[in-house]
């Protein structure tokens, strides 16, 4: 009897939470999303801003590891200085190795916020490209190109809101700062050093904008409207080398255990085993329900509760997207190899190089330790090429959060906002020495076909969505306090 009043009792208590659960899930639904502003732009100036990044796309301002030449990125400060006259001839310009860092003087200097992008692209060697990759072909509505989206347009979009408002006779409240790293796709330091020279000014940053987060479609399952993503914390970045070494010879007469098979145990194991801690972190439980407001109600039961339902998504979200699993834990990806430089003969040293991304509860000591176990089993040897951790997380309740969500809930209609875990790098996490607030959003649409074009063939970013850039950047300049 006494088991049975036990069962009833449980019972009790799981059909509580699920009533609990839908209740919330009821009360938490979101009003239709109306805004109360939209960013009005002429065809004219469609027309400008999709001319001006053609030809910034034009340059082949691509950064390689080794590489000191800076005569493209010279080049494209050429094209800068002719489109953006004004910027050019009233604000203080600093150039450092190719970076670029403008000062727009405001009302009070006291004060300071900074938007920022880089110049560099990465190559574009793929095959298949509609368009010639640096042709900055204007067609089917979009710019295309490499650096079309990955972030020349964000360049683009912040200086042509300066150049406007500078145009108007506008004043900032305080003082804006434009920075343009030349290497931020092979982590060069760009960053670094444009830091360096305001910590040498004593300058200290309300807050930063770079590019990390965009206006998603179809983000989240079961949300219908557009999501406007605001990277509030990305992943560290480590490149480790596995190396393996042992007896060679020919391959005729294999020996047990050669080093190319150890590290084909090793890499089965990791990529089988998942071998990273899975923990659903505060700034994953906050984009969840953020967006749980606006999704149909099985999912806004599910994401509107995590509290309760948080085991079953940790289980399941590895399993459903790649995504999932990078919003959980550690990744590790194996990205290079190297052997034997002939077929015939067994090399008696081997390696694989991987590239982790540490979460934010297991930082890069904690997740190369998790491989270094691994690999003690198989006789490797691990050798970490650079250890970094994931970045700070930036309160998603603070003044310059909010005042960033502000300006999209009144300029951008049907658009649901989100604080957002991004599993990319930026160089948005280095301005951390001078800012509390790092914010990553850029204010333009990415479809799902876009996205995937990014350091791949097709790069494109529609002439609509720039001038929609344009605008936002220039209401977020003219309105921040």
């Amino acid at each position: 009897m006494i088991i049975v009043y036990v069962l009833l009792a449980i019972l009790a208590v799981i059909v509580a939470l699920l009533l609990v659960a839908v209740i919330n899930a009821v009360r938490i639904k979101a009003k239709p999303i109306e805004g109360k502003e939209k960013l009005d732009y002429t065809s004219e100036e469609e027309k400008m801003y999709a001319e001006k990044l053609s030809r910034m796309v034009k340059i082949p301002s691509i950064s390689l590891r080794g590489n000191t030449d800076l005569s493209e990125f010279y080049k494209l400060h050429k094209v800068l200085e002719a489109d953006f006259p004004l910027i050019h001839e009233k604000l203080e310009k600093v150039e450092i190795e190719g970076n670029l860092l403008y000062k727009w003087t405001g009302k009070d200097s006291s004060r300071a916020f900074l938007l920022m992008g880089h110049q560099d692209v990465v190559p574009a060697e793929e095959t298949d490209w509609k368009y010639d990759p640096f042709s900055g072909e204007i067609a089917d509505g979009a710019v295309h190109g490499r650096g079309a989206m990955d972030c020349k347009c964000t360049v683009l979009a912040e200086m042509s809101a300066v150049e406007e408002l500078l145009k108007e006779g506008f004043e900032p409240a305080c003082d804006v700062y434009l920075a343009f790293s030349a290497n931020e796709e092979i982590f060069g330091g760009g960053a670094d050093l444009i830091i360096d020279y305001l910590i040498e000014k004593g300058v200290r940053l309300s807050s930063v904008m770079d590019e990390g987060g965009t206006i998603m479609e179809k983000a989240f399952p079961g949300v219908a409207c557009d999501t406007a993503a605001i990277g509030i914390v990305e992943k560290g970045n480590c490149n480790i080398k596995i190396i393996a070494k042992g007896a060679g010879g020919h391959s005729s007469t294999p020996p047990k255990n050669t080093p190319l098979a150890r590290l084909a145990a090793f890499v089965n194991e990791v990529e089988t085993k998942k071998p990273f801690k899975k923990v659903m972190g505060e700034p994953v439980k906050r984009m969840f329900s953020s967006v749980a407001p606006y999704a149909s109600f099985p999912m806004r039961l599910v994401l509107g509760n995590v509290w309760l339902f948080k085991p079953v998504l940790v289980a399941l979200l590895p399993a459903l997207s790649s995504f999932g699993e990078a919003f959980l834990s550690t990744t590790c990806a194996f990205t290079m190899c190297g052997g034997s430089t002939t077929p015939n003969v067994i090399p008696d040293e081997a390696y694989v190089i991987c590239n982790i991304r540490p979460s934010t509860h297991q930082d890069a000591d904690a997740s190369i330790a998790v491989l270094e176990k691994i690999a003690a089993k198989y006789d490797l040897i691990v050798e970490p090429m650079n250890r970094r951790s994931a970045s700070k997380v930036t309160d998603p309740d603070g003044e310059e959060f909010s005042y960033l969500k502000q300006c999209i809930n009144e300029t951008l209609p049907d658009v649901c906002v989100t604080p957002y875990f991004m599993a990319g790098a930026t160089d948005c996490r280095f301005y951390e020495r001078v800012t509390d607030n790092c914010l990553r959003f850029c204010p333009v649409k990415q479809t799902p076909k876009q996205l995937a074009a990014m350091h791949a063939a097709n790069e494109n970013i529609s002439t609509d969505n720039l001038a929609v850039g344009v605008k936002f950047y220039k209401y977020y300049i003219r309105n921040h306090k």
